[in-house]
């Protein structure tokens, strides 16, 4: 069975467990890039200047990704109900028990 996403609700990308774990992600990233392989940036500075440094890390990549994201599926909205261009065609079957 054939089928075709003809619309994806930014609300959906927005307010569910994407984000969440698109945060999870900034935060295991920030985790690595902090603490494993430091920069030459973070040498010297107190666990805790650390800490509130992969706090905003955090929170800046969380915001940017999103925006992102979110401006890809407006995008991907407006070729495809505006414009009339084909949208994602998902081939399914159904299993059998």
């Amino acid at each position: 069975m054939k089928l075709e996403v003809k619309r994806i609700e930014i609300s959906s990308i927005v307010f569910s467990g994407f984000s969440v774990a698109l945060f999870f992600i900034g935060l295991f990233v920030a985790l690595v890039a902090i603490f494993i392989t430091p920069s030459p940036i973070w040498f010297g500075e107190s666990f805790k200047s650390k800490f509130i440094g992969m706090f905003i890390y955090t929170i800046v990549f969380y915001i940017i990704t999103l925006a992102y994201i979110s401006f890809l599926v407006f995008i991907y909205n407006f070729f495809v109900n505006i414009i009339g261009l084909k949208g994602l065609v998902v081939e399914m079957e159904e299993k059998q028990e």
